[in-house]
């Protein structure tokens, strides 16, 4: 219930969602495998939005549309050379597991220090609006820094922008791609906008990369269906991605402040607080004693060690967009008193005769 990526979903916006499955039902399929890049309507509404939320000025025919961030990533490794990947360290255990399944050793680069070389690299993964897990945006200075060691080294660098639209402390920095669109590829998601389980996302890659992208998505047949891609057509169309993100926004933006004061007395925030969870530093042991307490509980909270590869961070990630408001509070009333809890004493060993 506490997990970091389940989004809230206002209900008040549910006619646009059940037009856009009538839509789906009276419309036309095609009669064959649809365009591999994602249909021409849909990247045309994507385009737009990217534009106008996130400074990337693209048209139709740049924009890809994926199976989601684990898709766009997996595509984007099988045109890249076969070298390692560096990655964020805390950082996204998806993209971890899809980077080492494509046969590649992973590299970690420490999550809050700037990137200084990426030698031998293929490429970088990164999540500069919001750090996943610690939560922190990355500098303008480092962010330049970045780019220049991966121009220098040869890398690519690949910006996953999973969560950007969901600030509400100041207006979202723009994405890095926009700085070089030919060194980032990018890769955005509608898991935190509209539903996980929609199961899209979109890209955004330099120029060299585009011919080999679409001829491996059409030789493997692996794009997302068009029932889905359709359906979303009709939720940009009719704003309704718009009005859903404005809602979450406020809703996160007043269940922030609740989650900070019920925890800070207890533990040490990592980051700003952004998007749809926090996360809280504090010794591992008591962390794990906490999950089992909100696990007794019935809901689960995960663990920032699991996040880590070499890195020597723990606590706890704590998501606050899937529950209820009350399940929430009863939520944050259990980790309160978990970590308020006395540390448990050691029996004595028995004393030998």
């Amino acid at each position: 219930m506490l997990d970091a990526g389940t989004p809230w979903i206002d209900p008040r916006h549910a006619a646009v969602w059940r037009r856009a499955w009538r839509e789906v039902s009276t419309a036309t399929p095609p009669r064959g495998y649809d365009d591999p890049r994602g249909l021409p309507d849909l990247r045309a509404l994507l385009a737009e939005r990217l534009g106008r939320t996130r400074g990337l000025a693209v048209g139709p025919d740049e924009v890809r549309v994926t199976g989601g961030t684990g898709a766009g990533l997996r595509h984007l490794l099988a045109v890249l050379p076969r070298e390692p990947v560096a990655v964020e360290d805390p950082g996204y255990r998806a993209a971890v597991a899809t980077i080492r399944e494509s046969g590649r050793d992973v590299r970690d680069l420490p999550a809050l220090d700037p990137v200084t070389d990426l030698g031998g690299c293929a490429a970088a993964y990164v999540t500069p609006a919001h750090q996943h897990p610690l939560g922190r945006v990355l500098p303008a200075a480092d962010r330049l820094t970045l780019l220049e060691t991966a121009r220098r080294d040869g890398a690519l660098v690949v910006e996953d922008d999973y969560d950007s639209e969901f600030r509400y402390d100041v207006a979202p920095v723009p994405a890095l791609a926009s700085l070089d669109r030919g060194r980032v590829a990018y890769l955005g998601t509608a898991s935190k906008a509209i539903l996980p389980s929609l199961r899209l996302g979109w890209a955004v890659l330099p120029d060299r990369l585009l011919d080999a992208y679409d001829a491996h998505r059409e030789l493997t047949h692996d794009a997302p269906a068009w029932p889905v891609q359709r359906a979303l057509v009709t939720l940009l169309r009719d704003g309704y991605v718009d009005a859903v993100v404005r809602s979450a926004r406020r809703v996160y933006a007043e269940r922030a402040p609740r989650v900070v004061a019920a925890l800070e007395p207890y533990a040490e925030l990592a980051g700003p607080v952004a998007g749809m969870y926090s996360t809280w530093l504090l010794p591992h042991a008591r962390a794990v004693r906490v999950r089992a307490a909100a696990e007794a509980a019935g809901f689960r909270v995960n663990l920032l060690r699991d996040y880590c590869r070499t890195a020597r961070l723990s606590g706890l990630v704590v998501g606050f967009g899937g529950p209820t408001d009350a399940e929430l509070d009863r939520a944050l009333d259990v980790l309160a008193a978990a970590l308020s809890a006395p540390r448990p004493r050691r029996s004595p060993s028995p004393r030998r005769s």
